[in-house]
């Protein structure tokens, strides 16, 4: 397993889990995550953005979950392209929250991140 896969396996891992500490720990300096609800949010303020939005999510939840923060459906990973990056259909467990991610990750970490929310129109 390459570097740049082990970062971007545990960065995922981390939102997976709701371990946000996880996730930070695989990401570059200039690492940064693009929310279309919040902006653009640098890896100083990532730990908090983290924790707001878990809390949100769990605060939303139809019932209660032991399972995983987030479920993941579909995750395509190229290592081909420069810089890698991944794509992945994500949902929040419990629910309907969903949505889409594309990460840039390379040797030396998760580089950033752009998310999309779906849901149901009216």
């Amino acid at each position: 397993m390459t570097k740049a896969r082990k970062h971007i396996d545990a960065y995922l891992e981390g939102w997976r889990l709701g371990d946000a500490n996880m996730s930070l720990g695989a990401t570059t300096p200039e690492f940064f995550y693009d929310d279309p609800n919040t902006g653009r949010i640098p890896r100083k303020d990532f730990l908090q953005f983290f924790e707001d939005f878990r809390s949100t999510v769990v605060d939303g939840r139809q019932a209660a979950s032991g399972g995983p923060f987030l479920t993941y459906t579909d995750v395509v990973i190229s290592e081909a392209s420069v810089p890698p990056k991944a794509w992945c259909w994500w949902q929040a467990t419990g629910t309907d929250f969903q949505g889409s991610a594309l990460v840039y990750f390379g040797d030396d970490g998760v580089i950033s991140e752009k998310i999309a929310y779906f849901s149901k129109l009216p």
